[in-house]
């Protein structure tokens, strides 16, 4: 399980910013013209919560590329 966590990481991160997406483009949708300011707030709060679910996930997902390549290059290497 350990070996495997850098990429549950990425996996993970890659997931949260789809759901982020999704949840920001149809939950949050885009204002309408003539929208009530507490309809526009509506739909700019969940924007804002699909924005930083994706912010989230690309950074997990960051997170465990460089947390693979630190442990590919950190390995021993057996001679």
């Amino acid at each position: 399980m350990k070996q495997y966590f850098p990429l549950i990481v990425v996996a993970l991160g890659i997931l949260l910013s789809v759901a982020g997406f999704l949840y920001a483009g149809f939950v949050g949708g885009i204002p309408g013209p003539d929208d009530s300011p507490a309809e526009a707030a509506h739909v700019s709060l969940h924007n804002k919560i699909g924005f930083g679910a994706v912010c989230v996930g690309v950074l997990s997902f960051l997170g465990g590329m460089v947390a693979g390549v630190i442990r590919l290059f950190s390995r021993k290497k057996h001679s």
